[in-house]
């Protein structure tokens, strides 16, 4: 049960009509008729169970539009002047995260990468010591079979690692052409010279 459906069914019985309880909560008559009756709710469950896939789905997509969350957790105030001891801790949480199995620490990404490095996708310059500038990206995705080796890790900055997903480094320059040539822009690669 919802907070929302408990303080319904607390104003329902201090006898308050179903258009008063929606006018206090500003909430749907549908709401209220879920939260109060208990016909409404098995009424929902047959009609969502009959429901195809497919329309779940699109319903799932138009609920998160409407209900957006933010993903991201506010950033800790010891990454404004973090000490030497959370930088490394931060940085092996990163690659302990990477991979499910440990294969490779932080020493050795950072023998492959160095104190200084840009990021794989946009050029931006990361530096290793700000770990909440950079995240790990599997060049081959998980889900297309790609492995948790250091040679199959990339690093991104985190706009281009959200963007990207699942997708190769190919599908998401691809899309990103096709952005740009929506927008009314044109694209060439200037010739080697």
């Amino acid at each position: 049960m919802t907070p929302l459906h408990k303080k319904i069914i607390a104003l329902r019985q201090k006898q308050l009509t179903y258009t008063q309880i929606i006018k206090v909560l500003n909430c749907s008559r549908s709401t209220v008729s879920y939260a109060l009756r208990k016909r409404t709710r098995m009424l929902a469950k047959q009609n969502n169970a009959n429901m195809p896939v497919h329309y779940k789905r699109i319903q799932n997509k138009i609920y998160t539009f409407k209900n957006p969350t933010t993903r991201k957790t506010p950033t800790p105030l010891w990454y404004l002047n973090p000490t030497p001891r959370q930088i490394s801790k931060s940085i092996s949480t990163k690659a302990h995260t990477f991979q499910r199995k440990m294969a490779f620490n932080y020493k050795d990404v950072y023998k492959k990468y160095g104190d200084q490095f840009s990021c794989a996708l946009t050029g931006r310059p990361l530096k290793f010591n700000e770990p909440q500038t950079y995240e790990y990206d599997h060049i081959m995705p998980h889900s297309r079979g790609g492995d948790n080796s250091l040679s199959n890790l990339q690093i991104l900055c985190p706009e281009a690692n959200q963007a990207k997903g699942m997708m190769t480094d190919e599908e998401f320059k691809d899309l990103c052409k096709e952005v740009i040539i929506h927008a009314g822009y044109k694209i060439y690669k200037p010739l080697d010279m």
